[in-house]
């Protein structure tokens, strides 16, 4: 019967008139759970299409006559599932429907018209996993039908800061949707004796899941919200925790805060006291507190666009950032990063330190050794550390990267903020692209600077509480001596060659 029904509704110009996006729905009712049925067990007489739309007697949905009439659709259904019209008919959203209410649910708008799917299916919006977001927040989290109604948009979104929400957006199969308590077809008003959910009931309800519990157990709230007015108790243990919180947690920040800055200031007297040798450029250092700046300017702000639902994002807005000063503050921050980019590549291309810099920082197979004789040496297979010289593997691969990230980010940045110009010379696909990539080197680039960038010079052992070359762009004679041992013979040996030869 699909296949004769198909040669009409498989065709593109049919569906395009009937005003189908897609396959259409024959193709859908082929992937469906009777169709599936229908194939290997032809004896159960699973429904095809003359079953619910009537043989030669079909009418269009909007005709009363029509099979599948929104006023007609349950006893359509109702023909192979007799159980579960009955119960339907028993519950508030039947009744709306007859009132004329006709954006009332029946069958299709939660199963589904053709393509419709088992339960026990992982991807099917009925399996109990999906049903409560994808089936009843559709209606229940609208503010507009919502009010049309006197209900609570807010239903949905309050139980999901309950145990049962919580755990089944988790994927626990056995914690409470919303079927679980107000019933799958015959739901009921709550004010109805015969509700699943009136109060006289709910110890029975809440009883399918929980054993031997009292009535002050079923009085727990499930949809939690107004808890100043519900329950003051808890709303005021909220407050005074929140506050706790703040001032011991704190507390605490600003205690450790004060004796890790003391182990700093003793870190930088004793190293006044040792030989210094100037590593980087005063240029190079503010270089570096401007990456750093504009660094955590993008990451905060690039962020808070992807995640506006997050906490932080939340303190932020409430604290004035708007999205327009957002999407100021990060451009700002692209502006800071791409100009000292720049002047990083002009000194490294015109001046003679900076080619000096930029030809140490070339890979070299004596990486891929030292690599190796790192990692005996902290494995403990070996007794001597490798000698490194004014860069080591690690500091290469994160310099290198930088760059490498910078470039990216700057392209794929500027094509998102000057989407206008950039799509006269290039593809369509390029703009989404460039999204994913943007965002994804985003966090490589995050991740790298927490896990990786911070270990060496904040985290490793040898240079806790941190290294304090980034202030000044100085290090002592002895971390030269024992981190660059070839750079350090270096120098002495230059030094060596002046003191012969002043002239």
């Amino acid at each position: 019967m699909a296949v004769t029904c198909g040669k009409c509704h498989l065709d593109p110009r049919v569906i395009k008139y009937l005003g189908y996006q897609g396959d259409g729905p024959v193709a859908g009712y082929q992937q469906s759970i009777h169709a599936r049925i229908l194939r290997e067990d032809p004896a159960r007489g699973a429904p095809t299409c003359t079953n619910c739309h009537g043989s030669h007697a079909i009418y269009i949905m909007s005709d009363p006559r029509s099979s599948f009439n929104k006023l007609n659709r349950s006893e359509t259904c109702g023909h192979c599932h007799p159980q579960v019209k009955a119960e339907y008919l028993q519950s508030i959203h039947w009744r709306a429907v007859q009132r004329g209410h006709f954006e009332s649910p029946t069958c299709n708008d939660c199963h589904g018209e053709h393509k419709i799917q088992s339960p026990q299916d992982v991807d099917a919006i009925t399996n109990r996993l999906n049903l409560s977001s994808q089936i009843c927040a559709k209606c229940h989290s609208s503010q507009a039908m919502m009010a049309r109604f006197g209900l609570d948009a807010e239903r949905f979104a309050s139980y999901n800061r309950t145990y049962h929400g919580l755990a089944i957006l988790k994927g626990s199969a056995s914690a409470a949707n919303c079927t679980s308590c107000h019933e799958t077809h015959a739901i009921r008003e709550q004010s109805s004796a015969e509700s699943s959910v009136n109060p006289a009931n709910l110890q029975k309800t809440c009883s399918k899941c929980h054993d031997n519990i009292s009535q002050e157990f079923s009085s727990i709230a499930v949809h939690p919200k107004n808890l100043a007015e519900r329950n003051p108790v808890a709303f005021y243990a909220r407050s005074v925790y929140m506050w706790l919180i703040i001032v011991v947690v704190g507390s605490m920040v600003v205690h450790n805060l004060i004796i890790l800055g003391s182990y700093i200031r003793k870190k930088r007297q004793v190293r006044k006291q040792d030989r210094l040798y100037q590593r980087f450029r005063s240029f190079e250092v503010y270089q570096h507190f401007l990456l750093i700046f504009s660094f955590f300017i993008l990451v905060i702000t690039g962020f808070a666009l992807k995640f506006p639902d997050a906490g932080w994002v939340r303190l932020l807005v409430s604290a004035g950032m708007t999205e327009s000063l957002r999407s100021v503050l990060h451009r700002i921050g692209a502006v800071i990063l791409i100009s000292i980019s720049l002047i990083q590549l002009f000194y490294f291309l015109f001046h003679r330190q900076g080619r000096k810099e930029i030809s140490a920082l070339r890979p070299q197979i004596s990486d891929v050794s030292g690599f190796w004789q790192n990692m005996k040496y902290y494995l403990g297979f070996a007794e001597q550390r490798p000698r490194f010289g004014r860069w080591d593997y690690t500091e290469k691969a994160e310099y290198l990267a930088l760059i490498w990230g910078t470039a990216v980010m700057a392209f794929t940045g500027l094509v998102l903020w000057f989407p206008e110009f950039f799509m006269d010379y290039l593809p369509t696909w390029m703009f989404e692209t460039s999204e994913v990539i943007h965002y994804f080197e985003a966090w490589l680039a995050t991740l790298a600077i927490f896990i990786w960038h911070w270990f060496f010079v904040i985290y490793h052992p040898e240079k806790y509480p941190m290294n304090l070359t980034w202030l000044d762009g100085k290090i002592s004679e002895e971390d030269l001596r024992h981190h660059h041992p070839e750079e350090y013979t270096a120098i002495q040996k230059q030094t060596d060659r002046n003191a012969k030869d002043p002239g």
